[in-house]
């Protein structure tokens, strides 16, 4: 059987509430607890001009975190400063990979004293576009109480590198057999048919909507890094014959 998680990114104190709240209202119809990726001290230009900064943003964020949402640390200021792709070759930006260590340390670090300023405690750790390095882990591991990752790509949660791993793999409702799938949402930029479909998806599955309470992690042993190699470089190859070949030539009809 399969088990499900949502993860929405992207909270900050420019959002456009309406659309976040029709997903906490679906998710509070369900008693669903998604992890919600809050960034904490927001300067992505593409965020901060969709509204009004909400003067109660921390407070939302503890109301959240007093419901038993998961809150994760999504990064610190969501501003991509290099074109590395990190450990799972997830995309071409980055807040953390392939910076220095120390550069990293200290955006873990003044992330984390925000949390504990504003006394909201991270469970998971979300990184930005998907991409983090080793340095980051170490720095996540130095500075802060997280213990899990909200990113991977297998088919089941893991334990790696001193953390805990619950992969995201879905961008939309699909239903599986078994295996355990986090489907990842941007409430900014979700459309009403997606969020439908969304609807429609936890009302016939609500039931296999998980806990992290629940979670049962497996070792992350050989064949588990044949596996998640082998979808890297999955990933890699599909990127890359998407750079090469116009999207035009990809639909042409033959």
């Amino acid at each position: 059987m399969a088990q499900y998680f949502i993860r929405l990114d992207d909270l900050c104190p420019t959002n456009n509430l309406q659309k976040w709240v029709r997903f906490f209202d679906l998710f509070d119809q369900y008693q669903i607890k998604p992890i919600i990726a809050v960034i904490p001290a927001n300067k992505d230009p593409k965020l901060l001009t969709i509204a009004k900064e909400n003067p109660e943003y921390w407070q939302l964020v503890r109301e959240l975190q007093q419901k038993e949402y998961i809150i994760g640390m999504h990064g610190f200021e969501h501003l991509y400063q290099t074109n590395h792709s990190g450990n799972l070759k997830a995309n071409n930006r980055s807040e953390f990979a392939g910076l220095p260590y120390e550069q990293q340390e200290k955006k873990i670090y003044a992330a984390t004293e925000i949390f504990l300023r504003e006394k909201v405690k991270p469970i998971v750790f979300v990184a930005p576009a998907h991409t983090f390095d080793c340095s980051t882990l170490l720095a996540i591991k130095k500075w802060t109480g997280i213990e899990i990752i909200s990113d991977g790509l297998l088919a089941h949660p893991y334990i790696k590198e001193g953390f805990k791993w619950i992969p995201v793999q879905l961008s939309e409702p699909v239903w599986k057999k078994n295996g355990t799938w986090t489907l990842n949402f941007h409430p900014e930029t979700c459309s009403d048919e997606l969020f439908n479909r969304l609807i429609s998806f936890i009302a016939l599955n609500y039931k296999d909507f998980s806990t992290i309470g629940a979670i049962k992690y497996q070792p992350f042993n050989f064949r588990s890094r044949l596996t998640e190699n082998y979808l890297i470089q999955k990933r890699i190859s599909k990127d890359f014959i998407k750079r090469i070949i116009p999207k035009s030539n990809l639909h042409t009809n033959t």
